[in-house]
């Protein structure tokens, strides 16, 4: 009884999968002929036009414009993102982008050099020299970005740009 209802399930069951796979091949053989039908060659200037079906299976769905699909894009957001600086010269921007850059060599180092004490044995001439310029280069490195910082600040001040908290963002 048993073999019965595992073979009467196995059968049912691959019926199943073969109306699914049946289906699946009608549904994209109609999606690949609305295909066809909704792109044509404009005859005038060779341009693509698209058609609009109004019988389509998601009947009630909005198609967005350009301006929406721009919008969900995200570009303008990215855009915006990217010029965090606003309307400052262009060798201001340069120097707040190089501060950027510095502040996360900086942590990087910072971190190389705290993993470097932990481990390295202090009594090895060849590990301790390593670690020593390590130590030296990320304290040259903390000197310069400081000294950037205040190049930054006086750069604004002759540019006449009094509000400071766009150094403050770089730095942050």
């Amino acid at each position: 009884m048993m073999i019965v209802i595992h073979e009467a399930n196995s059968a049912s069951g691959y019926q199943a999968i073969k109306e699914i796979n049946e289906k699946a091949r009608y549904i994209e053989q109609k999606t690949q002929e609305e295909n066809k039908k909704t792109s044509e060659v404009d005859k005038s200037d060779g341009n693509t036009a698209e058609k609009t079906d109004d019988t389509s299976e998601l009947e009630g769905t909005h198609k967005l414009s350009d301006k929406e699909k721009e919008k969900l894009s995200g570009r303008e957001a990215r855009e915006k993102a990217e010029d965090k600086y606003g309307d400052i010269p262009d060798h201001i921007r340069r120097m707040l982008e190089r501060l950027e850059e510095m502040k996360e060599e900086l942590d990087l180092v910072k971190q190389e050099v705290a993993e470097l004490n932990a481990t390295t044995d202090h009594d090895d001439e060849a590990q301790k020299a390593y670690y020593d310029s390590r130590n030296q280069y990320f304290m040259q490195l903390q000197l310069q970005y400081f000294e950037t910082i205040e190049n930054v600040k006086d750069a604004m001040k002759e540019a006449g740009i009094t509000d400071m908290s766009i150094l403050i963002k770089a730095i942050a």
